[in-house]
């Protein structure tokens, strides 16, 4: 009887404990980035930073969706969930460059020189930007733009090297009219990478030889969420 007490009392408070904890994270900014692939690791390397600090999302895709401003419209309310966000950090960028089939609605990818078309013209891109923005900015929560990567030399040819510099170009009118701040993606990552050199993956602009591109978004989450700072090992 007594051995089963016990359990009963460890039971209750492991409970309480959980409970806790999770009003604890709870009560943590919330933090929702929004974009293709790329992000995936930034979000996962500031997940394990901002542990306890911050509570960083990155929702999945679904297999055979893609990301790009046109599906971002479509998806969007499911990424977005039920609960709250302070800060959207968000792009659509290398989606609408990338070269499709055309004429099909299933989205695959084709080179430009078997006759690929870009998935997005920049008519329609400055038009979606402008919806995707009036949704988001109904949720309550902070925006920052991020600027769309560099593309370089690859030997898939799915990718019009210095397309992103014209969209970024769109983008950057379109926040400006709304009033939001852009985190400079663009110039942190062409930093980093030598655009004379093809990339090591074929799948290039979405590798970044090895380096990591969180820090100027960890930035932008201390300068809007006033995180206390954290020990961060120098480069």
């Amino acid at each position: 009887m007594m051995m089963r007490s016990i359990s009963w009392i460890a039971i209750f408070l492991a409970f309480l404990l959980s409970e806790e904890i999770t009003a604890e994270e709870s009560a943590l900014p919330r933090v929702l980035i929004l974009g293709d692939q790329i992000y995936q690791q930034p979000a996962n390397e500031l997940r394990k930073e901002l542990k306890g600090k911050a509570e960083v999302n990155f929702p999945g895709m679904k297999p055979g969706e893609v990301w790009n401003s046109t599906t971002a419209l479509e998806l969007i309310d499911r990424q977005l969930g039920d609960g709250r966000w302070d800060l959207i950090h968000f792009n659509c960028g290398l989606g609408d460059l990338i070269h499709r089939v055309p004429g099909v609605k299933a989205f695959r990818v084709m080179p430009q020189h078997a006759g690929g078309i870009r998935t997005t013209d920049p008519r329609q891109y400055e038009k979606n930007l402008h919806a995707l923005v009036t949704r988001l900015k109904a949720t309550g929560a902070k925006l920052v733009w991020a600027s769309t990567t560099p593309i370089r030399h690859s030997s898939t040819n799915v990718f019009t090297k210095g397309t992103e510099i014209e969209y970024n170009a769109i983008a950057a009118k379109v926040m400006a009219g709304h009033g939001i701040p852009t985190n400079d993606m663009y110039v942190f990552v062409r930093s980093l990478i030598d655009m004379n050199k093809p990339a090591s993956h074929g799948a290039d602009p979405f590798f970044f030889d090895r380096k990591a591109i969180h820090p100027p978004i960890r930035e932008i989450m201390h300068k809007h969420l006033k995180l206390a700072p954290i020990n961060t090992p120098k480069p």
